[in-house]
C-alpha cells in the first residue's frame, strides 16, 4: 500500500504515515491553481474502488510514483486551472452505488466510468473537500448543503463544523480534505480529539467500528485528502 498527501503537511503527520505504507509521494504543484490547493491531492486526482483518474498536468513525478509501483491510472481529459470551473473536475466523490458532484463540473474521463451510478447533485463542486464516505450508507461532511441533499436521500450524515480545521490562505478548511481511509483505518492529517466536534465524531466512528489514526497532535490540517493507492 502506498499513499499520496500534501507535501505541506506538518513532518510528524508525514512521518507517521510512512510507519503505514511501503512508499508515499508528498505532493506539489506550482503555478497551476490557488496556492492553498496547490498541494492538494484530490484537485488533480479521482480514486474510486477500481479506478484512477488523473489531471494530465499533475506533476511528471506522480506519474513516475505510479508507473514505478505498477499502479495503474487513466489520465483524465482536462487540466486542471485556477478557476473554480477548472480546479473542481477531479474533486468528486464515489461509492458502489453513487457520484457526488455539482452538475456540469466533472471530468468527463470520471462521468464516462461512472454512467452506470446514480448522480446525485450538490451545491458544492469541492466535494471531496468536503464529504467523506465512512462505511456504507454512512458519510461525514463538513457543508450543510451536502448535508441536507445526503438526508433527503436517505443517507446517514454527520455534519462535522469546519471551524478550527486549518487550511492554507484562508479562515478554515473542509474535513474531507483531512482524512484518509484505508481499510477500516481513518486516517486524520492532525488530531481529531482536539477539535470542539472531535469527541462526538470520534464516538460516531468507533460505532461504525472504524479505527481512527491521528497522525499528529496538532489542529487538523486540510491537506486534500490522504490517498491510499
Amino acid at each position: 500500500m502506498f499513499a499520496i498527501i500534501d507535501s505541506r503537511s506538518q513532518n510528524d503527520v508525514i512521518n507517521n504515515l510512512r510507519e503505514y505504507v511501503e512508499d508515499l509521494f508528498e505532493f506539489e504543484t506550482y503555478g497551476i491553481t490557488h496556492n492553498s490547493i496547490s498541494g492538494h491531492p484530490d484537485i488533480f486526482i479521482y480514486q474510486d474502488n477500481n479506478q484512477l483518474v488523473i489531471a494530465p498536468n499533475a506533476p511528471v513525478g506522480l506519474f513516475e510514483f505510479l508507473e514505478n509501483h505498477n499502479i495503474t491510472y487513466v489520465r483524465g481529459k482536462k487540466e486542471v486551472g485556477g478557476e473554480l470551473p477548472n480546479s473542481v473536475q477531479y474533486n468528486c466523490l464515489s461509492t458502489p452505488d453513487f457520484l457526488f458532484h455539482k452538475s456540469g463540473y466533472t471530468d468527463p474521463a470520471i462521468l464516462e466510468i461512472n454512467k452506470a451510478k446514480e448522480f446525485i447533485l450538490l451545491p458544492q463542486p469541492y466535494t471531496r473537500c468536503s464529504l467523506v464516505h465512512l462505511y456504507e450508507n454512512n458519510y461525514l461532511t463538513s457543508d450543510r448543503g451536502i448535508e441536507r441533499v445526503l438526508i433527503e436521500k436517505g443517507l446517514s450524515c454527520f455534519y462535522f463544523n469546519p471551524e478550527e480545521i486549518t487550511i492554507r490562505d484562508h479562515d478554515n478548511g473542509f474535513i474531507g480534505g483531512t482524512v484518509g481511509i484505508e481499510g477500516k483505518r481513518i486516517f486524520f492529517n492532525g488530531n481529531v480529539e482536539l477539535h470542539a466536534d472531535g469527541q462526538q465524531l470520534k464516538e460516531h466512528l468507533l460505532n461504525l467500528g472504524l479505527e481512527i489514526v491521528n497522525l499528529s497532535d496538532e489542529y487538523l490540517y486540510d491537506g486534500g485528502c490522504i490517498f491510499f493507492v
